[in-house]
């Protein structure tokens, strides 16, 4: 069972541009529909509210379940809101419990297209051909419509937002990206990596963004080990990776706790070094030095 994460949308009336004028959200007593927006006047639901556990999810998502598995995956409803009569007009929306903010947000920056615009849902969402979806908190919501008829289209907009209306949480991006640099950072592109950061099964997930100085793009990123001495295994296996693989140019002796500049060739010119419990880096730029420091210092207050 997911926890209560999320509120009833209020019985007032909302504005809904589609199929001519407003839509009132329906009264209902039914206790199971607590985590769910009430069907809109003129729809119904027609199948659900439906919930999924991390043993019955592969029921539903088949191979797509250990994505949301790795990012901490608590349980799943789903609830298919029909409009009218016709049963091949639908949306079917499912609301995520993530565990936790990094978790629904990961989840929702793994799945967002690159190239969408930003909707001021929960504390982001976007809509994309006839999939929708946001996150605030630790609540992922996702609702998808059986074709791109605007009046289904409108229905899936209007049941996605009001899904994370009453979800409680801040306003703003987890604290592990928060503690990213700011200057020079790609809006967007912040990514949370749940395991396996640049597909080495030695570093457990991290947090990934790009920058942009002088026309160079580079990709600054952090990982979190549970210790020291596990942190500086991981920096001894990234540097017998890139000696296999690439090329480890020099040491570094004046950041952190240590580390090494390596040529990859997927990745280009990077750097790595190692403070405490972090192993911080970044790639595809030479000149990324500025951005891996104030990272380590961020980090050091957090």
């Amino acid at each position: 069972m997911m926890k209560v994460h999320v509120i009833l949308i209020a019985a007032s009336i909302v504005v809904f541009a589609g199929c001519g004028g407003e839509i009132t959200p329906v009264d209902t007593d039914d206790p199971g529909q607590a985590q769910a927006p009430r069907a809109p006047s003129g729809w119904n639901i027609a199948d659900g509210p439906t919930q999924f556990t991390s043993e019955s999810l592969f029921e539903y998502l088949n191979g797509g379940a250990p994505l949301y598995l790795d990012f901490g995956f608590e349980g799943l409803t789903q609830t298919r809101y029909q409009m009218g009569d016709d049963p091949f007009a639908s949306v079917t929306l499912d609301i995520y419990d993530m565990g936790s903010e990094l978790g629904a947000f990961g989840v929702y920056r793994t799945i967002r297209p690159v190239e969408v615009e930003v909707e001021n849902w929960g504390v982001e969402g976007y809509r994309s051909g006839t999939i929708a979806a946001t996150w605030r908190g630790a609540i992922y919501v996702q609702g998808e419509a059986d074709d791109d008829r605007p009046e289904l289209v409108e229905g899936l907009e209007w049941l996605v937002a009001s899904a994370i209306e009453g979800v409680e949480g801040p306003q703003s991006l987890p604290s592990e990206i928060e503690a990213l640099p700011t200057g020079g950072r790609v809006p967007g592109s912040e990514r949370y990596v749940a395991a396996d950061l640049f597909g080495h099964a030695f570093l457990p997930g991290g947090v990934v963004a790009r920058y942009v100085n002088d026309e160079e793009v580079a990709e600054l990123f952090y990982t979190e080990l549970p210790g020291a001495l596990e942190a500086e295994e991981a920096l001894d296996r990234l540097r017998t990776y890139e000696q296999e693989w690439g090329a480890v140019e020099a040491e570094i002796t004046n950041l952190g706790d240590g580390g090494f500049r390596f040529t990859d060739p997927g990745l280009g010119a990077g750097m790595v070094v190692r403070k405490d419990i972090y192993v911080v880096g970044a790639h595809g730029s030479a000149n990324a030095d500025g951005y891996v420091r104030e990272l380590l210092e961020s980090l050091a207050r957090k």
